[in-house]
């Protein structure tokens, strides 16, 4: 037996020790890299703004950031390693989602958009995408499915939408009621110029104006607004008073209570015509040999039953427009007469009658109409 073996024994021993050792300790230090490779690919997996799940190859989840918990309320215990689409008692389990999964993946992301209503978070706009990537080391597939929440982008979009069409309906509609106006104004003008013969100039251009006045009333309004359809009669109404009683300038009080009534930019205009014959009429007659120290006039505009209930009365001696109303023999050919009676009775299809207390009682009573206007927009609630 040769003396040296045992040596040599020793030495092949230590040898192979060394060597486990050597691998162990690349092992562990592989362990470490991979260790630390996962988790700063977790880290950057984190650190996207926009949910996103790792998926292998037969559509398993590997990893799925915050964001994607957070959006769809869910946690890693239910996620990882279930089937992307069966995960959650079918959470994911839907048409669209289910054609992205159907195409054809690539480096190239594939893309579709969703809105549907989600268990617990309600109802949402998502973008999803999913793309391939191949691992050549271990020729390992995995695929990297966004899912961004684009619900308050949708939403934005669809109330700028709706602003735009208001806007063109806005200006369509005041086109429509400007021609409309222009004339009214005319006609109103040409029946003015019959009655030159009989009134002076001046009275004729007054009248004219106040009738200008009324109309402009609605449409200042509807210019302050910017509403559609419909406007509220108390602020035309009592820029239009204002408006007479800086004319006319007689120390006559108008008191006005007007309910919170909304009609049509149509009505409006007719309404205000309206008054403003009677009202106008009340200042330069009704107070004509007036004997009491303060000189009234009281309208009271009421909303009973889909109706409009309009109430003119004055403290003043009986004179004005209408006064021959009372007397059925009577008759008033007056520019403003007729144009009450075809105002009232043709064109707000509404009754028009007259009575006496002391001064004269006017009563209109009309029904209001439906709103003509092309309806807007409507934004869907969307509830998150």
């Amino acid at each position: 037996m040769d003396e040296n073996a045992p040596a040599k024994y020793d030495e092949d021993v230590i040898r192979i020790i060394n060597q486990l050792k050597t691998e162990i300790i690349e092992r562990k230090w592989a362990e470490k890299k991979s260790r630390d490779a996962l988790d700063y690919a977790e880290s950057i997996i984190d650190s996207v703004k926009h949910p996103l799940v790792v998926l292998d190859e037969t559509k398993k989840v590997i990893s799925a950031n915050l964001a994607f918990y957070d959006l769809f309320n869910l946690t890693p215990g239910v996620v990882l390693g279930q089937n992307f689409l069966t995960l959650a008692d079918g959470f994911f389990d839907f048409d669209e989602m289910n054609q992205l999964f159907e195409k054809k993946q690539s480096i190239e992301p594939q893309v579709v958009d969703i809105y549907r209503t989600f268990h617990l978070i309600g109802r949402k706009y998502l973008k999803a995408a999913i793309q391939g990537l191949q691992y050549n080391v271990k020729h390992l597939r995995f695929s990297f499915l966004t899912i961004e929440d684009i619900t308050e982008q949708k939403l934005a979009e669809m109330r700028l939408r709706k602003a735009l069409e208001d806007k063109s309906i806005l200006i369509r509609e005041v086109h429509h009621r400007v021609k409309n106006n222009l004339q009214i104004l005319s006609s109103l003008l040409s029946l003015q110029i019959t009655t030159l013969n009989d009134e002076s100039p001046f009275q004729v251009l007054q009248e004219a104006q106040t009738r200008i006045m009324a109309i402009a009333a609605v449409h200042e309004s509807l210019s302050d607004k910017g509403q559609l359809g419909k406007i509220s009669i108390e602020e035309p109404i009592r820029r239009m008073i204002e408006g007479l009683d800086a004319l006319y300038d007689d120390n006559v009080h108008v008191a006005l209570t007007v309910d919170p009534i909304q009609l049509t930019i149509n009505q409006a205009t007719l309404l205000c015509l309206v008054l403003n014959e009677i009202v106008s009429n009340s200042h330069k007659n009704s107070f004509t040999n007036h004997t009491k120290s303060e000189k009234r006039i009281f309208i009271e505009i009421k909303e009973a039953k889909e109706h409009v209930v309009l109430t003119i009365s004055d403290n003043g001696s009986g004179f004005g427009i209408g006064q021959n109303r009372l007397k059925s023999e009577g008759s008033d050919y007056s520019l403003g007469f007729i144009l009450i009676k075809n105002l009232v009775e043709q064109q707000l299809r509404g009754q028009w009658n007259v009575k006496q207390m002391g001064g004269l009682i006017h009563e209109i009573r009309f029904t209001i109409e439906e709103d003509q206007t092309i309806p807007p927009v409507i934004v869907e609630e969307i509830t998150s």
